[in-house]
């Protein structure tokens, strides 16, 4: 995989990489769905697909989007924002296409995205992710890329 280049985020590269997260994200949406049951699953997560589109959209091209190319073929996408002060940097959403993961390029994008926080001035990364099952690649891939230290949350449901 070394024709993969990261380059920051333009418009025509926005419906691929959504299209990416949707794909990443429905099998999480899935063990939700199974977690939680139907009714609580359709009170917090209808139309998911929506959200998720103007998440990545705005995310990309808030001029702190990347997006991993393959030629001219978008494979992966990330971005990442920054603590009022600039000391903290986030890596926000992002995703590998299903077709290019185990390849290394999360990690690639993860490092990126790292040196890019740590040129703007950030001495500290954070990622938050799930710890449903769903998530667990994510938390592998985290792990791979140097982020060791967490602290676990919890969110509950209830029906009124």
């Amino acid at each position: 995989m070394n024709s993969i280049h990261i380059v920051p985020a333009q418009p025509e590269h926005i419906e691929a990489a959504v299209q990416i997260a949707i794909a990443a994200w429905t099998p999480i949406r899935e063990i939700f769905r199974r977690d939680l049951g139907d009714t609580l699953y359709d009170a917090f997560f209808t139309d998911w697909q929506s959200s998720k589109r103007r998440d990545v959209t705005d995310e990309l091209l808030s001029g702190r989007g990347f997006v991993a190319l393959d030629g001219n073929t978008v494979v992966g996408f990330i971005g990442y924002s920054l603590s009022p002060d600039g000391k903290i940097g986030t890596i926000m959403t992002n995703a590998v296409s299903r077709d290019y993961r185990g390849h290394g390029i999360g990690v690639r994008m993860y490092e990126f995205i790292l040196n890019v926080m740590r040129e703007k001035g950030a001495q500290y990364a954070k990622v938050l992710t799930g710890g449903d099952d769903g998530h667990a690649p994510a938390r592998r891939a985290y792990t791979k890329a140097g982020f060791s230290a967490s602290l676990p949350s919890v969110t509950y449901y209830r029906e009124l």
